[in-house]
């Protein structure tokens, strides 16, 4: 026999909403469904705080609405009592006590893991996550080739052999994954020189591109405004497409910032500060290859190895001689506009430039050069 759940009769000046009554205060002039919106805007703006800290600033007007509306409303369950500044006291030292034994418990887990610290091992571990990459990049790549999904013109000929040698480098990955994983074991039980796990340093990672992140969006998002002001103001064509070009690189770059969903920090890469869906060896959908991992720490000792002997041949070779730069006019007046304001421009630049001489410069403009010399 079934048993029937009892549902409380709300008394009519009351409204329930997951789970919690509400009543207006008196005086109230905002209706419940009013209220529900403000609470749910108040929440999903401090919640967003730390990953879009940007929209408290552009919403502050909705928040202060919304706290306004929160103000007139108040919980009805009978008997209901807000906590007194002694119990959020009390409330608040429990917190404190389960953080310093978790902080504890942590600290031992760090010192046992140190122990087990191997170098070796863990040189392993970086080694075997990018050798599965590159091996997962590359077998994507041949299967492509292939069924003629990519480079559907190729040669056949060419084909054939670069199905060849993508097959021998698949081989040469391979057993380097089978060599690395019994060194390594479970990659994410390899602690670090400081006995930290990739676990462990995933929270470092994770504040650091979200600060970085944070940066770039407040960087972007006031440089455009910049860029467009002085596209509006740029008669010069050349400067005009130039200064568009930066903005649409800006914009497209603020865009994917903006898109990323709040991350947790399993998301990251335990080895660098970027989300760990981001590290491939194809852009898009994939930023790059992980810092950390043997093959670009060597790529990149190689190119500053590069860059170091340049700088020192350069120092060797002294100063180089004086290029001879390209002659620039003094002053240019752009083609396709009003004959009066030409005339105007060229009269405030003859009283600026009186010896200078007007000339027909590429794309109709105007240019003033210095007076040829008679010799």
């Amino acid at each position: 026999m079934a048993t029937d759940v009892l549902t409380p009769t709300l008394p009519d000046d009351v409204f329930e909403h997951e789970g919690l009554w509400w009543r207006a205060k008196k005086g109230a002039t905002s209706t419940f469904e009013e209220s529900v919106a403000a609470r749910a805007l108040f929440l999903d703006l401090h919640r967003d705080e730390v990953w879009n800290p940007w929209r408290m600033e552009e919403e502050a007007a909705g928040l202060e609405r919304a706290e306004q509306i929160m103000g007139e409303w108040e919980r009805a369950e009978p008997g209901f009592k807000r906590k007194t500044k002694r119990q959020l006291d009390a409330e608040m030292a429990r917190w404190e006590r389960d953080w310093e034994k978790k902080r504890i418990k942590r600290e031992a887990l760090r010192q046992k893991n140190l122990e087990r610290y191997d170098a070796e091992r863990e040189q392993a571990r970086l080694e075997l996550l990018e050798q599965q990459c590159i091996l997962a990049h590359r077998t994507t790549e041949v299967a492509k080739l292939r069924s003629a999904e990519s480079y559907l013109a190729m040669d056949p000929a060419r084909r054939t052999n670069q199905v060849a040698e993508l097959d021998e480098q698949i081989v040469r990955h391979k057993a380097a994954v089978e060599r690395l994983t019994p060194i390594v074991g479970d990659p994410e039980d390899v602690p670090d020189q400081h006995g930290h796990l990739p676990r462990d340093r995933r929270h470092s990672t994770l504040y650091i591109y979200r600060e970085r992140r944070i940066q770039e969006v407040r960087e972007l998002r006031a440089k455009l405004p910049e860029l467009e002001a002085q596209i509006k103001d740029t008669e010069d064509k050349a400067e005009r497409s130039k200064l568009r070009a930066q903005r649409d690189v800006k914009k497209w770059h603020l865009d994917k910032l903006l898109a990323v969903p709040r991350l947790e920090a399993e998301d990251m890469c335990a080895d660098c500060a970027t989300p760990a869906h981001g590290h491939g060896y194809v852009s898009p959908p994939y930023d790059w290859p992980c810092v950390a991992w043997p093959g670009q720490r060597a790529i990149h000792a190689k190119v500053m190895q590069m860059l170091e002997a340049s700088s020192k041949r350069r120092a060797a070779e002294g100063p180089a001689a004086p290029s001879k730069s390209i002659p620039q006019p003094l002053a240019v007046v752009p083609s396709g506009l009003p004959i009066a304001e030409v005339v105007q421009r060229l009269q405030e630049l003859e009283e600026q430039y009186p010896e200078a001489e007007v000339r027909r410069g590429r794309a109709n403009r105007w240019e003033l050069w210095p007076k040829r010399s008679d010799n």
